[in-house]
């Protein structure tokens, strides 16, 4: 039986990854300059970290899951598998004794080969899942040290320098791109299919620990009079302002989306018992207390929190409908309000 497709492109982003270690590898044991032989194993370890990272996220139940991130997601596997025969030729290539320059077009073969869009987009979902490092934290400094160490070189064209500038250009355009469709473009924040997609893996590994979960719906209050009155633009600000400021009062480890319109969705992993109401009205305060551009506004927020069975996905489902009915119980009582889950 085939893997689902989304396993089978990290399968195919780790296997493009072993390639390239053993390309550094190969390259710094044939260097005859000790620092260049350095600068070769540097990137070979830092590979292995990359090929770590894919292989932890082949482990997570719940990517089997997920919907894949990609509108064709059978090309980008063709694409892979061509990039993946093609780095296993640059492999044999380092056969033989090659010069510097010979070298670093290896490299910069190999480098683009790293840099299709599925890394990127593959690097921001698969982050947050069980506090992984993603390679995305290193690899503009990765980048940048392939051109540093290109341009001390004496024998290298200046074709080749180029070619080592459009590595950082592209790398910088797949990170725009990624982000683009994972992240709300007004408030920066993730969008509802970022969230969903980061939140199904905090939502199995909480499963598994038998972990309470928290999740929170919040409604700016009257927000259609704000626009009303001041203008969309005005609206905007408060938008992204009142994102930033629930963002900065919560953890780390927190989850925030911009649900739609003027509605937050957020997922606290690993919440304590009695702490979510505490973090709930804490943000209304900081909401209420706050101005944006001499405007007051308000938040009306629902939470709920349980510990998720074995229907993991049905039930954070649930547990957002939950939120969502306390917060419509919020906004029926007079808004600026924190209301939990009741049932009925």
């Amino acid at each position: 039986m085939r893997a689902p497709l989304i396993l089978e492109i990290i399968r195919l982003c780790r296997k493009i990854d072993e390639t390239a270690q053993e390309v550094y590898a190969k390259l710094s044991q044939l260097s005859k300059d000790k620092t260049l032989a350095a600068f070769w194993e540097e990137m070979s370890q830092e590979e292995l970290d990359h090929i770590s990272f894919w292989k932890h996220a082949e482990q997570i139940e719940a990517l089997s899951g997920l919907p894949v991130p990609f509108e064709h997601p059978e090309k980008i596997i063709a694409e892979l598998e061509s990039s993946f025969l093609r780095a296993r030729e640059l492999l044999h290539s380092c056969d033989l004794e090659c010069s510097v320059s010979e070298a670093f077009t290896i490299a910069y073969r190999m480098e683009f080969y790293l840099l299709h869009p599925a890394f990127e987009m593959l690097f921001l979902m698969l982050k947050p899942a069980e506090g992984m490092k993603s390679p995305e934290d290193t690899y503009e400094s990765h980048i940048d040290a392939f051109i540093s160490m290109l341009e001390k070189q004496d024998d290298v064209s200046p074709e080749l320098e180029l070619l080592g500038e459009t590595l950082q250009r592209l790398w910088r355009e797949n990170r725009r791109l990624a982000r683009h469709s994972t992240r709300d473009d007004l408030t920066g924040i993730l969008n509802r299919r970022g969230f969903f997609t980061i939140a199904r893996q905090f939502a199995n590994l909480a499963q598994r620990n038998k972990l309470l979960v928290g999740a929170m719906m919040i409604d700016l209050d009257h927000f259609k009079s704000v626009n009303d009155r001041y203008g969309h633009n005005t609206g905007d600000i408060v938008l992204k302002r009142t994102a930033n400021l629930l963002s900065d009062s919560l953890r780390s480890s927190d989850i925030i989306g911009r649900y739609g319109g003027e509605e937050f969705i957020v997922m606290l992993p690993y919440i304590e018992s009695s702490s979510l109401r505490i973090i709930a009205e804490k943000l209304r305060q900081i909401i209420e207390e706050t101005t944006v551009e001499g405007i007051h506004t308000t938040i009306s927020l629902g939470y709920a929190q349980e510990t998720l069975g074995i229907q993991f996905e049905e039930d954070l489902q649930g547990l957002i409908k939950k939120a969502d009915e306390a917060l419509y119980r919020a906004k029926a009582s007079g808004r600026n309000r924190a209301v939990g889950y009741q049932k009925a």
